[in-house]
């Protein structure tokens, strides 16, 4: 992974041999989600070569591997998977690639069930067979620091020699997202308690929910692939009129015709999309983006 380059030098009319630092070759690191991919590049430094298979703005609950990105993969030391069931094709993956190292980052991360919320509805095509679990773990700053250890020893144990430098990424990056948490904090304090709560395409915030103490109140078919009953619009929007707030949540790349209906019949008006799967573009792309973008859209609109 590391060579040394020798390189003649002219200085002065001389000619002389220099030889330069040792040069590393970056590794190459391949991520199955957006926010796997930023947080690789967070911890990996310039010790990796990160290729993000869903790219920025792009949906990772849709991947269709071309031969282009097979072989980017099959080059990579390491290819990291959000995991908990969201990506409910990885068996065929390492079948078909071989003997490539495979890490689901959130496999260690405290799980919510989706079954633990009666009303929870995904519209999302995951594997729910991992015991039902709510696969959107990276909604919770405190899961996405303790991924950056995860991640920072899967790098590690490709490159030993990078160790240190990648723990020190972490732990930097964590502190980062420290302050980032006290500073939400400070801003959803300013919605009262009583309109703390999300009015959502699908019940993708429970981990954002229980860390900063909202409910969510997920809203069945807003998504191309499903429509919404006349029994689900009733009961949603009975839901919304009794909970009171006055604002609800579109997601980014979801339609709004369904939440729009709702909005009508309740008087709720949409607010900013929030940005549920770290598909954000721009100033809102990545981690630290997704989290300022959705912070701000929701003490936006629940604030008197």
């Amino acid at each position: 992974m590391f060579r040394g380059v020798k390189r003649w030098i002219i200085s002065s009319g001389v000619m002389a041999l220099g030889i330069l630092a040792v040069v590393a070759e970056p590794m190459k690191v391949s991520a199955l989600h957006p926010l796997i991919a930023d947080l690789a590049r967070q911890v990996g430094g310039e010790r990796v070569e990160v290729f993000d298979l869903v790219e920025e703005g792009g949906n990772p609950h849709r991947i269709e591997p071309r031969p282009a990105d097979m072989r980017e993969m099959q080059a990579s030391a390491v290819i990291l998977a959000s995991g908990k069931g969201l990506e409910n094709y990885l068996d065929r993956l390492e079948s078909s690639l071989g003997d490539i190292t495979i890490i689901e980052v959130g496999r260690t991360i405290p799980s919510i069930l989706a079954s633990e919320d009666p009303d929870h509805v995904c519209t999302h095509d995951h594997d729910h067979s991992h015991n039902d679990l709510d696969p959107h773990w990276w909604q919770s700053v405190d899961n996405m620091r303790r991924a950056s250890r995860v991640v920072a020893m899967a790098l590690a144990d490709k490159d030993p020699e990078g160790r240190e430098y990648f723990m020190e990424n972490a732990g930097a990056y964590g502190k980062r997202l420290d302050e980032l948490k006290r500073w939400a904090k400070v801003e959803l304090a300013k919605v009262p308690r009583e309109q703390r709560k999300l009015v959502t395409a699908h019940n993708a915030f429970a981990y954002f929910a229980k860390e900063f103490g909202f409910e969510v109140i997920p809203v069945a078919g807003l998504n191309k692939e499903q429509g919404t009953t006349p029994h689900e619009m009733a009961a949603t929007i009975d839901a919304v009129r009794k909970s009171g707030v006055k604002a609800l949540f579109p997601e980014t790349g979801s339609s709004v015709k369904t939440l729009r209906s709702v909005s009508n019949a309740t008087g709720a008006r949409i607010a900013e999309p929030l940005i549920a799967d770290g598909n954000g573009v721009g100033d809102d792309a990545g981690f630290e983006g997704m989290i300022r973008h959705n912070v701000v859209s929701i003490t936006a609109a629940l604030t008197p």
